[in-house]
């Protein structure tokens, strides 16, 4: 149970108490984060090295500037989303030889994919949906001028 303040000494000395108190509390986290990043330092540079390999020897280029201006969370979602669902749906008894074919191809169609074409296509939609409402509705319309003139209304 803490101490009740009743002066502003006791206030003072709380406060001096909880500074240090976090203050060796970030002390702590420093040195357990350095100790995971020295553990796990070795894992990360052999999985790099790998990853640096397979793309080469696949032909992947890791930094390409003209393809992060274009991504967002819709190119990412598809990037995930649509080898999936091919795999699932499309191509569910095939091996992995054809799967992974599939997957491939899928990620490299989704980087086209992106909000500004997903926005593009449901405007051209919206345009060919009120197009064809409005054509319906070209009916012949009675020309309606209210009362006649020359009508007696007593």
């Amino acid at each position: 149970m803490r101490a009740k303040i009743e002066t502003i000494d006791d206030l003072r000395t709380e406060i001096i108490r909880r500074k240090a108190q976090r203050l060796e509390l970030e002390n702590d986290l420093l040195q357990v984060s350095e100790r995971i990043k020295t553990k796990l330092r070795i894992p990360v540079m052999i999985y790099n090295k790998a990853g640096n390999f397979l793309n080469s020897f696949f032909g992947v280029e890791r930094d390409d500037p003209a393809g992060k201006e274009n991504r967002d969370w819709v190119t990412n979602i598809f990037r995930v989303g649509l080898p999936v669902f091919l795999n699932k749906y499309f191509f569910p008894k095939s091996g992995l030889l054809i799967k992974s074919v599939v997957a491939m191809v899928s990620q490299k169609a989704a980087k086209n994919v992106n909000k500004d074409s997903i926005t593009d296509i449901i405007d051209k939609l919206t345009v060919w949906i009120k197009s064809r409402k409005s054509k319906e509705r070209k009916d012949p319309l009675i020309a309606d001028y209210g009362i006649p003139p020359d009508s007696e209304t007593y």
